[in-house]
């Protein structure tokens, strides 16, 4: 279980912490290092705790002490060891203390006995393997937090990868805001944009179809929205033939409606009305459906074919439910303007939770739905945000386990996130940060006895992450595995120092680029 000769004394017990007086024989040069584990043997079971800094006592060189926290006990043998989060007996002072075996660490951090993924290694042990408990991981949300420039965007196609490794009929949907994951997953996955997205206007709740034809606030929005909702309402009842749902039909229902419906409601609502002044509302609404039917930014919501009934259709290549082997729907938003993206995801927030909350039990497939640049769609200050999908999200969020919906928030600035849907995010993977203001967002959020680890964010290398709550075994400091070339993000920064010493492409090049920008293409 343990080395031949202790490497430290317990010298002082603090709650969870541990002052550990290395041995003289070691004290100037440790033979272990930051993240070390150490034992403290006992009766029948060892205490285990871990190492998170160094210090040299008063008289220099020839005293050194250690900081270690409690992570839990290990019973068993060689071969067969057991490990338990938690200590009910803490170490009595002048205990010895030993470095952990391999066995011992490959017992900690390998989850035997669990369904779990690995992602990489534990830094600084190479024997012990990262992994992380599936069921916790998803079950209780979480979050993938750092700078640009950390590998963030490489830490999700890593854990996303191993998810459908490990689980081949996985359903998981990624926002993709910059156009990096298309080549991720390769055959695996169905890659979604402006031209290939299909999500018909009638899936829309009234909240959803207001914020698009009668956004703003404030009196003159509030009669659109009014009108609206009564169009709406009658729009719906045309468009049901079944007599039995037209009873329980409601403004959200969704049933699928012509806008030739919509549009006729409320000409006709208009032509009864005295007052010119009364029908601007009506006016306004007939102006602005006019506009984003021919948009083509909106095609994904306002097809040209004919209305029909194809949700079963739209969900299932949404959350990948038909089993064409891909696995992931990845949905590219790149060059989609902002407020076509704030319905998109407010959309599919919205879809994924009520197809969780009305699948039968006994028919409910476990989706994931994994946010990129969740910022933008949580924020912080509410004021900032696209209020519909900040409400999906937050109610994904806080209601979304109990209908197997799990959600993954990946953000650059934890700060501006808001603190109440990043709460409910059960794991918490942090990688470099190096603003003051996002440490210490991230520090609360940390559970107890894993403060300590905030130190070492702003040290980390590319790749490298801090890993704590309820799918870690224990907190660690994890180097993700490399991905090939061919399958990584492409979030590469351009290289100025390359580009800039070659002369300029000239006129067909930035004919090329005109083309595809007028096309988006």
């Amino acid at each position: 279980m343990v080395g031949e000769s202790p490497v430290a004394v317990v010298a002082a017990v603090d709650g969870g912490r541990l002052l550990c007086r290395l041995a003289a024989t070691t004290a100037a040069s440790p033979p272990f290092g930051i993240g070390a584990l150490l034992v403290v043997p006992g009766e029948e079971r060892a205490v285990l705790a871990l190492v998170h800094a160094l210090r040299a006592g008063r008289r220099g060189e020839d005293e050194a002490f250690a900081e270690a926290q409690l992570l839990g006990e290990v019973e068993g043998h060689a071969g067969d060891f057991r490990f338990r989060r938690g200590v009910r007996n803490h170490p009595t002072l002048g205990a010895p203390m030993f470095a952990a075996s391999a066995a011992i660490e490959r017992t900690v951090y390998a989850v035997a006995g669990s369904v779990a993924v690995t992602i990489g290694r534990v830094r600084g042990r190479a024997a012990a393997p990262a992994a992380l408990l599936l069921e916790e991981l998803l079950g209780k949300h979480f979050a993938i937090l750092g700078s640009t420039g950390s590998g963030k965007s490489s830490a999700v196609a890593v854990l996303l990868r191993a998810l459908v490794a490990q689980c081949p009929f996985a359903h998981i949907v990624l926002v993709d805001p910059h156009a990096e994951y298309g080549r991720v997953f390769g055959d695996r996955a169905r890659v979604l944009d402006a031209r290939s997205l299909r999500l018909p206007f009638w899936l829309l709740t009234f909240e959803e179809l207001a914020s698009v034809l009668a956004p703003g606030s404030g009196r003159v929005a509030d009669a659109r929205r009014a009108v609206l909702e009564d169009a709406l309402r009658a729009a719906r009842l045309a468009g049901c033939r079944d007599e039995a749902r037209r009873l329980r039909l409601t403004v959200d229902t969704p049933i699928p409606y012509r806008l030739s419906d919509l549009e006729g409601h409320l000409r006709t609502e208009m032509g009864r009305l005295e007052r010119v002044d009364g029908t601007a509302p009506y006016r306004q609404l007939l102006i602005r459906l006019e506009a984003v039917r021919g948009d083509p930014r909106y095609r994904f919501l306002f097809p040209e074919l004919a209305v029909t009934d194809d949700m079963r259709t739209v969900l299932a290549d949404l959350f990948r439910l038909e089993n064409d082997g891909r696995r992931v729907t990845v949905l590219d938003t790149t060059g989609m303007a902002s407020d076509v993206v704030d319905v998109l995801v407010s959309v599919l927030c919205r879809l994924a939770f009520d197809y969780g909350l009305w699948s039968p039990p006994e028919h409910r497939r476990p989706l994931l739905l994994v946010c990129e640049e969740a910022h933008r769609y949580v924020p912080a200050d509410g004021a900032t945000g696209f209020e519909p999908t900040r409400r999906a999200i937050d109610r994904i969020a806080k209601e979304g386990r109990k209908y197997g919906i799990a959600l993954g928030l990946v953000s650059q600035r934890p700060s501006e996130l808001s603190a109440s849907a990043l709460s409910q995010c059960g794991t918490l993977v942090a990688m470099r940060l190096t603003n003051d203001r996002d440490r210490s967002f991230v520090e609360n959020l940390l559970p107890d006895g894993s403060t300590w680890m905030v130190r070492a964010l702003p040290a980390l290398s590319t790749g490298e992450a801090l890993i704590a709550g309820e799918a870690a075994p224990v907190p660690m400091i994890a180097q993700f595995d490399p991905l090939p070339e061919e399958v990584r993000p492409t979030s590469a920064t351009p290289r100025f120092s390359e580009l800039w010493c070659r002369p300029p492409e000239g006129a067909a090049a930035l004919g090329a680029t005109i083309e595809r920008w007028r096309h988006e293409t």
